[in-house]
C-alpha cells in the first residue's frame, strides 16, 4: 500500500487520528502537509514525519476561521504544487443536553466539523482534476449513523458530513476523485477521554487502528469506489 510521489494534507494532525494519519501516509511514501491550532503539537508531528525520510510542512490553522483555511490551501500549494489526498479530520464534541445547548457550541461545532471541510474540498477540488484525480477522506463517526440522547450536535454534523461525502463520491466519479467517509467507533484520543473520563482506553480503538484503515482507502485502485467505511472494535482481536 504505497502513496509514493502524492502530497497528503491533513487537518487536526497534532494529535489522534490525524496525526496517526499524517505519520501512516508518510510511511506509505507520501509527502505531507499538517494542520492544527497548537503548534507544539504540530511540532512533534513535523518530526515523527520527516524522521520517515518524507517532506513535511506543518500551518498552524485554526479551522473555524475560513481566512486561516484560504491561507493553508494557498500554503500548501506553494509548497507541494497541489494535493492528491485530503484528510478532513480536525473535529470538535462538546455535549450537552438538548435544552442546553449553547449556540455559540453549534455554530463551532458546525465550523469545524463541517465548514472547514466544504471550504477545503471546495478550494482543491479543480486542482485534484487537474492533477488527474485524488482522493479525500472525510472522519464522520459511528454517531453520524445512530445518535445519543447527549450528542445532539456532534452526530447532527457527523449525519451532514456523510451525507456530503456521498454526494462528493458520486460527483467526483467522472473525474477520478474518490470520496469516503470514515466512520468509526470509539477511539483512544484525548478529545473522547474529556467526554469520558472513567473509559478504560485499552477497551476501544486506536488512531493506528483509524489510520490503517484509512492508508487503505487511500491507495485502493482507481477503479475501486469506496464510499464509507464503519470502523468498529472486534474484543476477540484484543490482545
Amino acid at each position: 500500500m504505497r502513496l509514493d510521489g502524492k502530497v497528503a494534507l491533513v487537518t487536526g494532525a497534532g494529535r489522534g487520528i490525524g496525526r496517526a494519519c499524517a505519520v501512516a501516509f508518510a510511511d506509505a511514501g507520501a509527502d505531507v502537509v499538517v494542520a492544527a491550532r497548537t503548534e507544539e503539537q504540530l511540532a512533534d508531528a513535523h518530526r515523527e514525519i520527516t524522521a520517515t525520510g518524507r517532506r513535511c510542512a506543518s500551518v498552524p490553522t485554526d479551522l473555524a476561521d475560513a481566512d486561516q483555511i484560504e491561507r493553508l490551501v494557498a500554503e500548501t500549494i506553494a509548497t507541494f504544487g497541489g494535493v492528491d489526498l485530503l484528510v478532513n479530520n480536525a473535529g470538535v464534541a462538546i455535549h450537552h443536553p438538548v435544552s442546553e445547548i449553547p449556540t455559540d457550541v453549534w455554530d463551532l461545532t458546525m465550523a469545524i466539523n463541517m465548514r472547514a471541510p466544504f471550504l477545503l474540498t471546495r478550494a482543491l477540488w479543480d486542482q485534484m482534476v487537474e492533477r488527474g484525480g485524488g482522493c479525500i477522506l472525510n472522519v464522520a463517526s459511528v454517531s453520524g449513523k445512530s445518535a445519543g440522547a447527549g450528542n445532539a450536535t456532534y452526530s447532527a454534523s457527523k449525519y451532514g458530513i456523510i451525507g456530503f461525502t456521498e454526494s462528493l463520491s458520486k460527483a467526483g466519479r467522472a473525474v477520478n476523485i474518490r470520496a469516503c467517509a470514515i466512520c468509526p467507533g470509539p477511539v483512544a484520543t484525548v478529545m473522547r477521554a474529556g467526554n469520558n473520563p472513567t473509559e478504560n482506553p485499552e477497551d476501544i480503538l486506536t488512531p493506528e487502528d483509524v489510520a490503517e484503515v484509512a492508508l487503505f482507502v487511500a491507495t485502493r485502485p482507481p477503479r475501486v469506489v469506496l464510499q464509507e467505511a464503519v470502523i468498529e472494535l472486534n474484543p476477540s482481536g484484543v490482545r
